[in-house]
């Protein structure tokens, strides 16, 4: 193997290292922050999404999906099992959408925006946990939050497209050692 191709490895390798590690600060941090009286229980601004979505438009699809089962594997050692299956869902979900999102956008030859996919994203998140809690409750009735939470999702959804637009540039701006592809 080349010198070059291994620095460019080892240097992708410490990216993603970088980003697994923001996005379980993030998801921890989240953790912390009380539910809010008019929201269902466990809303999340969902912040740690950013390194799901940073990975998966600068890096790669397998390293944006990484991060999203990083990110349930640590909710389950932290949380438990319920969670993890809520994080699971939701997150897969969401990346699935984000994968298809910027395919259609790459086809279409029209960009959606970073807070158009983050709005996407944070929406499917919150649809995938309302299916996960109905399997794992083996009733209807978490159905009932998904008004409320589709609206958290869209309000989630802008604030962390808003952070992802103004974060990228400034990355990949500095990106010496073309890790981010062509971005």
């Amino acid at each position: 193997m080349k010198k070059e191709k291994r620095k460019n490895i080892a240097i992708r390798t410490a990216v993603m290292g970088i980003l697994g590690a923001v996005a379980l600060a993030l998801s921890f941090l989240e953790g912390l922050i009380p539910d809010i009286a008019f929201l269902p229980p466990g809303a999340k601004l969902g912040l740690s999404n950013i390194a799901v979505m940073f990975a998966a438009l600068t890096l790669s699809c397998v390293d944006g999906l990484f991060i999203v089962l990083l990110k349930s594997g640590f909710v389950f050692l932290t949380r438990g099992a319920a969670s993890f299956f809520m994080s699971f869902s939701g997150g897969l979900l969401s990346y699935i959408v984000l994968v298809i999102s910027v395919m259609l956008s790459k086809k279409l030859k029209t960009g959606f925006s970073y807070i158009g996919i983050s709005v996407i994203c944070a929406v499917f998140h919150n649809v995938g946990q309302v299916a996960a809690a109905s399997i794992y409750t083996k009733t209807n009735l978490a159905a009932a939050y998904l008004p409320l939470l589709i609206i958290f999702g869209i309000f989630s959804g802008v604030i962390t497209g808003i952070i992802l637009r103004a974060v990228m540039p400034v990355l990949v701006k500095y990106d010496k050692n073309n890790v981010f592809g062509n971005f």
